[in-house]
């Protein structure tokens, strides 16, 4: 795959470093994932406390072998990250 698109169920994955890290084994050499998900501000989306800040996306996909190369602040609800498989 080139691209995986995430929208607003990042947070009911469940084990999320190792599902990604497996996941990005799918993914083709500069594989891209994008995750777009509810600010923690949101007036709409699941319960404040299911939400997940961007913070903790990115640190999360880091551990599961993934870099932030863009965000894309476009959204006025949701946040938007793409990260980009590093390289084995």
């Amino acid at each position: 795959m080139d691209l995986v698109f995430v929208v607003d169920t990042y947070h009911h994955i469940d084990n999320r470093i190792a599902y990604f890290s497996k996941l990005k084994t799918s993914l083709r050499p500069n594989g891209r994932l994008a995750i777009v998900d509810f600010k923690m501000d949101s007036p709409e989306g699941p319960p404040p406390e299911h939400r997940i800040p961007p913070e903790k996306v990115t640190s999360e996909l880091e551990a599961a072998g993934f870099t932030l190369v863009a965000t894309h602040p476009i959204l006025p609800r949701q946040y938007f990250l793409v990260f980009q498989a590093k390289a084995t």
